[in-house]
């Protein structure tokens, strides 16, 4: 078993973390998650849409929440009408929101095909739109936010594709995001920090500083 208290020493630091589960797992380690994530008190669980309805039966009695991920690998209309199909789909299985991973060139373009069909399709369910944070310069911000309320997202994910440590200007990053941000007051700020754990503490850090009223919508998403 997992424990998230021995991975993160602070406690406000750990409660905000979730499993994000691999794209090739099988139904004896999503029951294994599933189990691990009702011991240790994990509140949500990433996985890709065909593991749905295998990890609903195991969680579907405990208040943790599962959101599969997608990835929108074109803007065109046609890729987007398919992707909100297979998200109607996941939530029927019981999924509670859906992951929306898009590439920065492909947001604009996004944000207008999905908003048609944004209410009915999102109703009761979170809308999180992913982003790699490593395509996003500061002067970007300013259009993300305008699509993320567009959307009404109800959480920004930021992915942290590579990590090469020192060398990384990964807090730099979420610092500009920070210093930028201008969402609704009840979008949260998600982070998926893979393996590297320790980046965790100093978001946190930096978020209490910088923007302590999003510290109650802070989460962290890692690799399980």
């Amino acid at each position: 078993m997992i424990n998230i208290t021995d991975i993160f020493e602070n406690k406000d630091v750990a409660d905000k973390v979730s499993w994000w589960l691999g794209d090739n797992v099988d139904a004896a380690e999503l029951a294994g998650a599933a189990e691990n994530a009702v011991d240790v008190h994990v509140p949500a669980l990433s996985v890709v849409s065909r593991d749905v309805s295998v990890l609903w039966p195991w969680v579907e009695k405990f208040n943790i929440k599962i959101i599969p991920r997608f990835y929108l690998m074109s803007s065109g209309a046609d890729a987007v009408a398919a992707m909100s199909v297979d998200i109607k789909s996941s939530f029927k299985q019981g999924a509670d929101g859906a992951h929306v991973i898009v590439k920065l060139t492909d947001l604009d373009r996004f944000a207008d095909l999905m908003l048609p069909v944004r209410d009915d399709l999102f109703f009761n369910k979170q809308l999180s739109v992913g982003l790699d944070v490593f395509e996003i310069w500061p002067l970007d911000w300013e259009n993300v936010f305008v699509n993320l309320k567009k959307l009404r997202a109800t959480s920004l994910l930021l992915v942290l594709t590579t990590d090469t440590g020192d060398k990384s200007d990964f807090m730099g990053r979420v610092y500009a995001a920070l210093d930028a941000w201008d969402a609704s007051p009840d979008m949260e700020l998600h982070i998926m920090l893979g393996v590297s754990f320790s980046r965790a503490e100093q978001v946190y850090r930096l978020v209490a500083k910088m923007r302590p009223d999003l510290l109650d919508k802070l989460y962290f998403w890692v690799n399980y």
